[in-house]
């Protein structure tokens, strides 16, 4: 499947899915729709983030593999966890810190922000708020994201 075809599929999910991500001691989370978790993964590469991969989780009973492979950052249901590692959550928050700085920054939280139906000045400090809070929690070390199971 081509990227185009992956971010297409990725697209039709419902708006109102929300993806979790947490620590594996499950202590902390991070909770955001799955457009606003696009964005912060695209934004991150735009400047200069070059993902290493997601590994899954070994399932209860399971061991870990030596040389797990390596996975996009698209979520999975919760049983179906995958993992940023820390080296990889440096160079994200890196990425991160230059787009912050940057003078197009502005305009692009604009754009995210009608591209969802919102607008105005609220929306996009909504929104730099969110890429700041994903970046505290990202710099704070490896995690899992997942889709958050429904209740």
């Amino acid at each position: 499947m081509s990227s185009q075809q992956r971010r297409n599929q990725q697209e039709t999910v419902q708006a109102g899915t929300v993806v979790e991500l947490s620590r594996t001691s499950g202590d902390e989370l991070f909770i955001c729709s799955l457009a606003d978790w696009n964005f912060i993964r695209d934004l991150g590469r735009t400047f200069g983030w070059h993902p290493a991969g997601t590994t899954y989780l070994p399932q209860q009973g399971e061991r870990a593999r030596l040389n797990p492979i390596k996975h996009d950052y698209h979520p999975g249901d919760s049983q179906d966890s995958k993992r940023v590692e820390v080296d990889d959550c440096a160079q994200w928050v890196a990425a991160l810190d230059r787009a912050r700085r940057s003078p197009f920054i502005a305009g692009m939280l604009r754009t995210h922000a009608q591209l969802q139906g919102a607008s105005g000045t609220l929306a996009e400090q909504s929104l730099y708020a969110q890429l700041q809070s994903f970046s505290e929690f990202a710099r704070r070390g490896a995690f899992t994201i997942a889709f958050r199971d429904s209740q």
